[in-house]
């Protein structure tokens, strides 16, 4: 076996992205995580093992750790490195390196191939979810919340953290925003020593919230943060690109992850029909049929809304010029 075919076999590469190694990694990060094959090595043990000299090898690993071709953790009290694998290199490679540079059909096909994995990783959870829709599980993006609770979030964070948003890095269906990825607190700390991140004050971590909500980018997160000790962040998500709600729509869970928590109440007395709310809805809640209705002496394109489809993401609300939107939570409603 070569070692480009013992490395495809253990960076678990799918083969859409065989032809373009070259822009996966180099000669020597290639070697390195072969050496590595499975083991928990110290940087001597590495160094050994590619007979190169320690301070060689630390910069060799360091490189690596960053662009997520190994994983680095302490085990009693000494450094190690894993290798790592494509599906966690395909993050650092499409936020900030040549993922553009990939032919559109081989994108596609890893694309496919992410989002298969990604619900392949979650499996067990979503069992258990589908079981007991209460249930404390670990899901990300497992809440959808509305902008007054994603800024809630932020102001109990101390360290506030923004990177593109890899789902929209990946998969590129979209022109909205790409910086607006929030890594908070443990989250910020993680990303900032995996090399990553522009740290933000709390006031510029709001503005670049309320922005996000402006371009029509919804928050998802966990809405239950009060009950943990430390929280990671939330997303700032679009459906055309964000990986839990395709995800959830592909299990057929919609609404259910990202879990709905409020819906969309209008009032007629105040809607001027402008149609914001349509452009904004992500998910053909608000839409028009072609009839229209009189408002203040003119006939205008009549806006209608099905709530069985409103995810709750409170975008509607956030644009209506008039204030005619609010977000009702759907317990309330229930009761």
């Amino acid at each position: 076996m070569t070692l480009l075919d013992r490395f495809l076999e253990i960076f678990e590469v799918p083969p859409a992205m065989h032809p373009y190694m070259h822009m996966v990694v180099d000669a020597q990060e290639m070697e390195l995580v072969v050496s590595l094959d499975g083991q928990a090595l110290t940087p001597a043990q590495v160094a050994e093992t590619l007979s190169m000299p320690l301070d060689e090898t630390a910069a060799l690993l360091e490189r690596a750790f960053t662009r997520h071709i190994v994983n680095r953790k302490i085990v009693d009290g000494e450094t190690r490195y894993t290798a790592a694998n494509f599906y966690s290199r395909l993050d650092p490679l499409s936020m900030y390196e040549n993922w553009r540079d990939v032919p559109v059909e081989a994108r596609d096909a890893v694309i496919e191939w992410q989002l298969q994995e990604f619900i392949n990783q979650y499996l067990p959870v979503i069992e258990e979810l589908r079981r007991d829709p209460d249930a404390f599980v670990h899901l990300p993006n497992q809440d959808m919340l509305l902008l007054d609770e994603a800024l809630a979030i932020v102001d109990a964070a101390t360290e506030h953290v923004v990177v593109p948003c890899d789902c929209r890095a990946i998969v590129m269906a979209c022109n909205r925003p790409l910086e607006t990825c929030v890594r908070l607190d443990a989250g910020a700390r993680h990303t900032l020593e995996r090399g990553y991140g522009r740290r933000l004050t709390k006031e510029e971590c709001k503005a670049l919230v309320v922005e996000a909500d402006r371009a029509g980018l919804m928050h998802t997160g966990l809405r239950a943060w009060r009950d943990r000790d430390e929280f990671f962040g939330f997303c700032n998500c679009c459906s055309c690109d964000c990986y839990p709600i395709r995800a959830g729509v592909r299990l057929g869970m919609a609404r259910e992850w990202p879990r709905t928590h409020h819906v969309a109440r209008r009032d007629e007395a105040k809607c001027e029909q402008c149609g914001i709310c349509v452009r904004r809805c992500h998910f053909e809640a608000f839409y028009r049929d072609g009839s229209k209705v009189e408002v203040d002496g003119k006939r205008r394109l009549q806006v209608l809304f099905d709530a069985e489809k409103c995810w709750g993401c409170g975008l509607c609300a956030t644009g209506c010029p008039e204030g005619a939107i609010a977000m009702a939570p759907l317990v309330l409603i229930q009761e």
